[in-house]
């Protein structure tokens, strides 16, 4: 091991000041896991690993669903959810992270 780096501060500024900004700052997070999740998986090398990722991953996409449905917009909009880079799960973080 290392050391392990320091845990942020987190700010969900408005996410509590209604249920409409709430699903919409959980719908944010859950397409985030999806994306992180599918965009790290194929650097995955133990079966083992890879197999906890993808049964965590599909519990992510039903959650994120759920969320869709609540808010009134299509369960899936797409056949494919997109992986997504280190860079581009950090970026759409960041406004919630907290130095």
């Amino acid at each position: 091991g290392g050391t392990p780096v320091k845990a942020p501060g987190v700010d969900f500024g408005e996410a509590f000041a209604s249920q409409g900004s709430f699903l919409e700052t959980a719908q944010t997070f859950e397409d985030l896991g999806v994306g992180a999740y599918n965009g790290a998986g194929p650097m995955i090398e133990s079966k083992e690993v890879l197999a906890a990722a993808g049964s965590i991953v599909q519990i992510e996409g039903r959650h994120a669903g759920v969320i869709r449905l609540l808010r009134g917009e299509q369960i899936s909009p797409s056949a494919f959810d997109k992986g997504l880079g280190m860079q581009e799960v950090l970026d759409a973080a960041k406004p919630f992270i907290k130095a």
